[in-house]
């Protein structure tokens, strides 16, 4: 494969501050090192909480490179791999800076992409779908078999149907419009309830009691926490797993947490770090692994649209008025 002397990659500039493309020189390789051509990154959260300067919740330094998963083709390895790879094969791509034509990373941040899998799907391979299979281990630690979750109609909600069915799981879902609960119930939901129509709350409670659901993945935040708290039964449990409508949580009932309900949160990588210590890069990689072996079916992306990475801007603009109907990537 024939390499340029320079590669453009996306930059975050600060808090508040525009992104911007940059022209950079082609990385050298060192030891356990790979260079693999970017085939495709998809647009996540993550990627615009790193844009507008925070991820998760505090100051990142700028300037800083987006994006955190993606595929592509190896272009070039260096000497001394941890995991073997070679030029020509494709790879799912899990490392910082992924919005780029090119990616520098350690061969274990590569993992290969099974047969018959395109490199659109395979980009979106470990933010969403790692996310809901550590939701199902939490709610299985915790005992919990039925849940509920508030963002239902996101391409995250819509993994958690199918994944949380083959777990043998109740899932209650919450969405913000009518239009979207029949697609829901044709997925296979349990439940589906839009929070905007009349008498919701009533309903949310009398389903949350029917089934006992004890966990609830919340990504709304404000004061509609406490109407989720509000409808659990007493010794539940709240994982906030989202911020919609921003980073704080207002008007919490007391009295809620009287009855022994608690309020958590839930990040991805936490859970990284506590396999890697449990047993190095070799476990994170099995976790992955697993987490890929259902990237075909239950945990398989629904792809809007695909933009060219100089159609980044736009592709962002897009993202934030229409993510629920699909994944954005980048093509490159």
């Amino acid at each position: 494969m024939s390499l340029p002397q320079t590669y453009r990659a996306l930059q975050a500039e600060g808090i508040d501050q525009p992104p911007k493309i940059v022209e950079l020189p082609l990385p050298t390789l060192g030891k356990d090192q790979v260079l693999v051509k970017v085939a495709f990154a998809p647009i996540n959260p993550a990627e615009i909480a790193v844009i507008s300067g925070h991820y998760p919740a505090d100051p990142i330094p700028s300037p800083r490179f987006v994006g955190w998963e993606g595929s592509g083709v190896v272009a070039t390895v260096g000497e001394d791999l941890k995991l073997a790879h070679k030029v020509g094969d494709r790879v799912h791509i899990n490392a910082n800076g992924v919005m780029a034509e090119y990616v520098l990373a350690n061969s274990e941040s590569f993992l290969p992409v099974q047969e018959g899998l395109s490199l659109e799907d395979a980009s979106n391979h470990f933010i969403n779908p790692a996310t809901v299979v550590y939701m199902g281990i939490v709610a299985e630690r915790g005992g919990h078999k039925a849940l509920l979750h508030t963002a239902g109609a996101s391409q995250l909600g819509r993994m958690m149907i199918k994944y949380f069915k083959l777990k043998g799981l109740k899932l209650v879902n919450v969405v913000r419009r009518d239009d979207v609960i029949q697609e829901l119930l044709d997925d296979g939901a349990d439940y589906v309830l839009n929070s905007q129509s009349e008498g919701f709350e009533e309903k949310l409670k009398e389903i949350c009691e029917k089934e006992n659901v004890t966990l609830a993945y919340e990504a709304v935040c404000g004061s509609f926490t406490n109407t989720i708290l509000k409808a659990l039964p007493p010794k539940s449990e709240v994982i906030i797993s989202g911020a919609l409508t921003g980073m704080e949580i207002k008007d919490l009932s007391i009295m809620e947490l009287f009855k022994g309900k608690t309020i958590g949160g839930l990040f991805l990588y936490t859970y990284i770090d506590e396999l890697a210590k449990k047993g190095g890069q070799e476990e994170v990689n099995k976790f992955v692994q697993e987490v890929h072996s259902y990237l075909p079916g239950a945990l398989k992306t629904q792809i809007q649209k695909i933009y060219k990475f100089d159609e980044i801007f736009e592709a962002l603009e897009f993202y934030k008025k229409s993510s629920s109907k699909g994944k954005i990537v980048i093509q490159f």
